[in-house]
């Protein structure tokens, strides 16, 4: 009885998480809370890439590159349409649209990794 109940609790919980948090609605992101910090994968421009960069690409003359970055928001609101209002480390909004392909919640390796970011982020909401 007990290892079916330390079954249950350990596997089939998170796993029932994760499957509803996947097939979520385009309009909702019930997986998202405010305060939740997300990634945001941003494609950018440029002659230099920075160390950040990854899936650089070369233009075909070969004077500018463009690449993708990861950028540490935390969410501040969640309007009544879905919309998810994320905060940046220098208090900078964005509105990103529900549904959008390129935002995904931080997971562990990610906290772990940037906890100073993640940490400084969660500060700016304590103290709006």
């Amino acid at each position: 009885m007990i290892m079916l109940m330390i079954f249950f609790v350990v596997v089939l919980v998170p796993a029932v998480v994760v499957y509803l948090c996947l097939n979520q609605s385009k309009h909702t992101n019930p997986c998202l809370t405010v305060g939740d910090v997300i990634v945001y994968k941003k494609q950018k421009a440029s002659i230099h890439p920075g160390m950040r960069a990854y899936s650089i690409k070369a233009s075909k003359q070969g004077d500018l590159y463009t690449y993708f970055v990861d950028k540490y928001w935390a969410v501040a609101d969640i309007i009544g349409n879905g919309q998810i209002v994320a905060v940046t480390r220098t208090n900078k909004q964005h509105y990103i649209t529900p549904g959008d392909p390129n935002i995904r919640k931080a997971n562990l390796i990610d906290n772990l990794r940037f906890c100073e970011r993640c940490q400084e982020l969660r500060d700016i909401l304590k103290r709006e």
